[in-house]
């Protein structure tokens, strides 16, 4: 997601004194081991497709990168384009607003999809070049001016249209944004190696009407895409921008939308109401549910899964806040509405009420990085957005945050509260456009705070403990569903049975605790409730509290160590509901946690020698989210919600697994 405000937009003006960088990115320098990696792939690439829901592996991605393309990257003087993006997702080191390079630690990504904003698409792409039609626009003359006055002006004046949604005309015609785009999707072909590097094509809606984000990354499955993008320009409305895809869907490829970064949406982002203030009818949750299958609940700017006050019961529920609305840093954003399990126990009651579920969608990480890069290693964080955070110095002085009388005076170093986060596993069968893609829209997908950790789920009614061994993917799709799917149970059905298993990321820290999060609902109103499902060292959950004895050790604060032996590589669990009622709605979704580790903005203090900072945490349990399963009772007027999905993901051809138990 990105930080369009305008309060970002006049501390570039007003203090940091942008100077506006000039930066090459040739189309059509192919980097020349990209094209041998292609010739191999093509050579092997796999013509048959797996039956969707025999998934083999986990693959590990980020569908949210941002750089010199994205009007704020460019503002902030990001000094490198989506080349490098896709270098840096293969594990290549990449130029870095502080002067050195940057390079993951880790392994190469498996997929990427570079997501440019659509507003404004065309304009920074384009305005380094003085032969470009833009140059006769005053206002990019401005841009390029060596005054930094001048530029500070126009700046400011892009981020209020941003803000507003008011076009510069000049700068949204077809001659601006059309090249641009097709050099998008170009840059995606020709960086998509299949079987061994994904790259999807892909942008970002960005609307924040009165600065509280409604942003969407849009993701297509092919490249056989509109010939511009729907944007905040067209329209703020996001259900507009449902609108547009379903006729890109029915004109070209499949298409879906991820919102991402609810946090920061003020309650707007799952609203119990349309975007008019209308209720919530079948109709929309049909098209919502076709159109958003999965939603971002981790990223730098703090994570959406649940929030302290939604979640009292939840001791993990403190984690990573960033708790303020978007484009007004100073104002708290409401939480109801702007976190992925109060909205998935919303629909559970818009469901039991109504018969229809608006909410029904998967659980994915990503970056949001806006420098080409994703920076979502503790002890290797290089910052979000340019000069605003790309140092260590940048990140952790408190004289880093202007003070221009935009109020960030009363908040700490907004660039010490962002994360180092995250990542989107999901199970496919291959590393392909299309698989990855299909295994998307059916929710098999997980959200990790930057970790490689693999976790799985699967819930049926009669699994055993003996089905953890070898054929635990054999069994859990033949007789049950997947993260993602849908169960159906008679009245008289035994509870539910899961199985789960979790393995920790080579690179990083032991598992502490495997999880399950129940919702349900009850007299009409819907609940919650955290179960531990497995403990490290072997040991049981109290079987009454159903929670694990052992408290975690933090790590030496003084050399960021950890003791490696108070935790676990695998954890499995075999879990029945001991509180399973057949006559309730409910879903279950899995989290695993590691033991606790420094934070990124540990490290930092570490190398400038300074205190630890109060503001943050010093340490932080990284994390796995995956997708739920829903539970239903068969056999009652509500339960038409189950065939309407049925009829609605028809028709595109993938479909979430659903599985049905009882006489």
């Amino acid at each position: 997601m990105a930080s369009l405000d305008h309060s970002l937009g006049r501390i570039a003006a007003s203090i940091l004194g942008l100077s506006v960088l000039s930066c090459s990115t040739a189309d059509d320098a192919m980097d020349a081991k990209v094209r041998e990696v292609q010739a191999i792939a093509k050579a092997r690439a796999s013509d048959a497709r797996v039956q969707r829901g025999a998934a083999t592996d986990a693959y590990f991605g980020d569908l949210h990168i941002h750089s010199r393309w994205s009007f704020d990257a460019y503002s902030m003087q990001v000094p490198v384009g989506p080349e490098e993006a896709y270098r840096y997702a293969r594990g290549e080191a990449i130029p870095h607003i502080s002067g050195k390079e940057i390079r993951m630690t880790g392994p190469p990504l498996d997929f990427m999809a570079l997501t440019e904003h659509g507003t404004y698409m065309g304009v920074s792409a384009s305005v380094d070049d003085p032969n470009h039609p833009l140059r006769r626009v005053q206002l990019i003359r401005d841009l390029t001016s060596d005054d930094p006055a001048v530029v500070g002006e126009a700046i400011s004046s892009f981020m209020i249209s941003l803000g507003t949604g008011r076009a510069i005309p000049e700068l949204v015609s077809d001659e601006v944004v059309t090249p641009t785009w097709r050099r998008i999707v170009d840059l995606a072909d020709r960086n998509n190696v299949p079987g061994q590097f994904t790259s999807f094509v892909a942008y970002e809606y960005t609307t924040m009407p009165d600065g509280q984000n409604l942003h969407r990354n849009v993701i297509f499955r092919g490249s056989n895409v509109p010939s511009r993008p729907f944007s905040s320009i067209d329209s703020q409305n996001p259900e507009d921008l449902w609108q547009w895809m379903e006729r890109a869907r029915e004109a070209g490829d499949d298409v879906l939308a991820i919102p991402h970064n609810a946090n920061g949406s003020n309650g707007l982002m799952y609203s119990r109401t349309t975007t008019a203030g209308q209720p919530i009818d079948a109709e929309y949750a049909a098209v919502r549910m076709r159109n958003e299958p999965i939603s971002e609940v981790i990223q730098i700017k703090g994570q959406s899964e649940t929030h302290p006050v939604l979640s009292p019961n939840d001791e993990w529920a403190d984690f990573e806040l960033f708790d303020r609305i978007l484009g007004r840093p100073t104002d708290p954003s409401r939480p109801d509405g702007s976190y992925a399990r109060g909205a998935l126990k919303a629909g559970l009651e818009m469901e039991q009420a109504g018969g229809f579920n608006p909410y029904r969608f998967g659980m994915i990480g990503a970056s949001d990085g806006h420098n080409a890069s994703s920076p979502t290693e503790e002890d290797n964080y290089t910052g979000k957005l340019g000069v605003i955070d790309g140092t260590p110095e940048a990140r952790m002085l408190d004289n880093a945050m202007p003070t221009d009388g935009t109020g960030f005076e009363a908040l700490p170093n907004m660039g010490r509260l962002w994360s180092a986060a995250g990542l989107a596993g999901v199970w496919a069968e291959s590393n392909t456009r299309e698989a990855l893609f299909d295994a998307m829209r059916a929710r098999e997908t997980f959200a990790t705070s930057g970790p490689r950790i693999r976790v799985r789920l699967f819930a049926g009614f009669d699994f055993t403990p003996a089905d953890l061994g070898h054929d635990m993917l054999g069994r859990g799709y033949r007789d049950g569903v997947p993260m993602g799917g849908e169960l159906e149970a008679s009245t008289d059905a035994a509870a539910p049975t899961f199985l789960v298993r979790a393995l920790k990321d080579p690179l990083e820290a032991p598992l502490e605790r495997l999880q399950i999060v129940k919702g349900w609902v009850q007299d009409g109103r819907a609940r919650e409730k955290v179960f531990d499902l497995a403990c490290a060292d072997g040991v049981r959950p109290d079987p009454r509290l159903h929670r694990c004895a052992n408290r975690p050790s933090p790590p030496n604060l003084d050399d960021c160590s950890y003791d490696p032996t108070r935790g676990s590589a695998q954890m499995s669990a075999w879990w029945a509901d001991p509180e399973f009622d057949p006559a309730q709605r409910a879903f279950y979704y899995a989290r695993v946690l590691q033991i606790p580790t420094c934070r990124w903005s540990t490290f930092d203090a570490h190398l400038l020698g300074l205190p630890l900072p109060t503001d943050v945490p010093a340490s932080i349990q990284e994390r796995a989210i995956t997708s739920p399963v829903w539970i239903a009772p068969a056999a009652q007027p509500e339960r038409a919600s189950l065939s309407d999905t049925r009829a609605l993901t028809s028709a595109i051809g993938v479909s979430p697994r659903r599985h049905q138990a009882g006489p």
